[in-house]
């Protein structure tokens, strides 16, 4: 049998593909870096052309390499689901989903939900890790995401689980220390913390009544943990433009925090559960999607009715498309 159509072959490629270096891709099979380098050798002799250049540290794909990447990919993923397809029968719901995830609402959040639905179907586990990016689906490094835009890509399934609403926010300390932000430009006078993570752009701009306006910050650090902003902004080190009411609601509610920019807001963004055309066709995912947006939609129309008596949320929601 030629090497070509050697499937754990193409997985030890894939793999170095990841690391970039022998060694963590034996570790990753527990075999020893020269049956890695005999499995990239067969293959390249096969093939007649080199997969990698061997002249960079770490190793880069050739362009035939890089075409074999996009190609073998789905191939083996989609293997991969059919194996799985086949071991769970018609009437088993069995195996381990993978989901891609904001870390601060994993952290707050996500364990409980997971426990809710494993009562249900106590044969499924879960993997979390990722980000909430549209590449850790597209790269099959994870099974499903949560992204805070609508993907054009044709090889990704889409729902809206709901909006994200953004609060502007200080604590009762530092407002008295350093006074109420009536507008956008007042924030040149105050310490700002700005979420600067890849979960969703940097807020540059505030909107009322549809007139908007530039946030210009004075003393700004930029922060790329949602969590870190949250409890230095409840400490009163400094406020927020853009705190996710999911983090901030009951301490609306309890008085430890205030919102401030009277009516000026980050508009709130509709958000989707993704996963990719290949993945939507395995049963489990299915199942878990459907219940995951309507758990969702629930956990964050929540919020919402607990902040309602004290700030209003906006009404506009804006869908990015990317």
């Amino acid at each position: 049998m030629t090497k070509l159509n050697d499937l754990n072959a193409w997985r030890i490629f894939v793999s170095l593909c990841r690391t970039g270096s022998f060694s963590d891709t034996a570790a990753d099979f527990d075999i020893d870096v020269s049956t890695v380098s005999r499995s990239i050798g067969g293959l390249e002799k096969a093939l007649g052309q080199d997969l990698f250049s061997r002249n960079s540290r770490p190793l880069q794909l050739t362009q035939v390499g890089e075409r074999a990447r996009s190609h073998i990919v789905p191939l083996l993923q989609m293997h991969n689901e059919m194996i799985s397809d086949l071991q769970q029968g018609s009437s088993q719901l069995s195996g381990k989903i993978r989901l891609s995830l904001a870390p601060g609402f994993v952290t707050r959040f996500m364990m409980p939900m997971l426990m809710e639905f494993n009562v249900m179907y106590p044969d499924i586990s879960f993997e979390v890790g990722g980000g909430g990016a549209i590449q850790d689906i597209l790269q099959y490094r994870s099974d499903i995401a949560v992204v805070t835009y609508k993907p054009k890509d044709a090889r990704i399934v889409s729902f809206s689980r709901g909006r994200n609403v953004y609060v502007p926010v200080a604590s009762p300390e530092y407002i008295k220390k350093y006074g109420m932000p009536l507008h956008p430009r007042d924030l040149v006078n105050h310490r700002v913390l700005l979420y600067s993570g890849t979960v969703r752009n940097p807020t540059k701009v505030l909107v009322k009544n549809g007139v908007e306006e530039e946030a210009v910050c004075g003393n700004i650090m930029k922060v790329a943990n949602i969590l870190a902003i949250r409890k230095s902004v409840l400490d009163g080190m400094g406020l927020a433009v853009d705190l996710p009411l999911i983090h901030c609601a009951e301490e609306i509610a309890a008085g430890k925090l205030i919102p401030i920019l009277p009516g000026w807001v980050n508009p709130p963004h509709e958000c989707f559960i993704i996963t990719s055309t290949s993945h939507w066709r395995v049963r489990r995912h299915r199942i878990f999607m459907e219940w995951f947006r309507d758990r969702l939609k629930k956990f964050f129309s929540q919020k919402e009715d607990i902040v309602r008596p004290y700030w209003e949320p906006p009404r506009e929601t804006v869908t990015r498309e990317v």
